[in-house]
């Protein structure tokens, strides 16, 4: 379990990393319509070196803490639904603050709780979709087993 803890950290501190700056581009573009690589205000606050390495290193950290949060889903004695949302809640409650801390949206409650929303929604879109998935393979197993068994009671 450390091992795989490890190992999704170490891969969502890259793919984190990479999405914040691909976020905060979109977010500048959809914005303002440039392709910034910061938003405006952070760089303006503390600087573009700064606020470069800033956002790559709280997008490490919201990388690490969402895959490697996926090991919720491996704790044996918890039920799906305390992994789950013990696992939305790190993902909302790290975005909101590196969201904020990057200027992604504003300190004011509205935009707070807009985004919320869509990370939300966002995390049930997905969390249904893999949960579909994982159901479909459980069955497919399921079947699998059965012709086993009716090939080994018939030999």
């Amino acid at each position: 379990m450390k091992r795989l803890l490890i190992v999704r950290s170490l891969v969502g501190l890259v793919v984190g990393a990479i999405m914040a700056h691909i976020i905060t581009l979109l977010v500048n573009y959809l914005g303002s319509g440039s392709w910034l690589i910061c938003m405006p205000g952070l760089t303006e606050a503390i600087g573009f070196t700064k606020a470069l390495v800033l956002q790559t290193v709280l997008g490490a950290v919201l990388g690490m803490l969402g895959l490697g949060g996926m090991c919720f889903f491996d704790i044996e004695e918890w039920s799906l639904l305390r992994a789950t949302v013990a696992h939305c809640l790190l993902i909302l409650i790290t975005y909101i603050i590196v969201g904020l801390l990057l200027h992604w949206f504003s300190f004011h409650i509205i935009p707070i709780l807009i985004m919320a929303c869509i990370i939300i929604l966002a995390y049930t879109l997905v969390w249904l979709i893999m949960y579909a998935k994982w159901k479909r393979e459980i069955r497919e197993m399921n079947l699998l087993v059965g012709k086993y068994k009716k090939e080994a009671d018939a030999g």
